[in-house]
């Protein structure tokens, strides 16, 4: 088994893009939403055994609310 974590504006999403990529995925849980993606990037770097997904590549609107994301696949 192995677990991917990451961030995004889009949290519904992102889980179904992540489902075609790997179509065994399961135990999604999505966190926040948190104040900034620094905020968000903070939660991201204290996931441990886990694959990072990129650090939240979506544009930073000061609008967005920013989740995080976890899953095993």
């Amino acid at each position: 088994m192995s677990r991917r974590v990451g961030i995004t504006t889009r949290p519904n999403q992102r889980r179904v893009e992540w489902m075609r990529e790997f179509p065994t995925l399961h135990d999604w849980m999505h966190f926040g939403p948190f104040v900034s993606r620094e905020q968000a990037l903070a939660w991201e770097s204290l996931q441990r055994d886990c694959v990072r997904s990129g650090s939240g590549t979506e544009l930073d609107d000061a609008a967005a609310r920013w989740w995080g994301y976890r899953f095993d696949y």
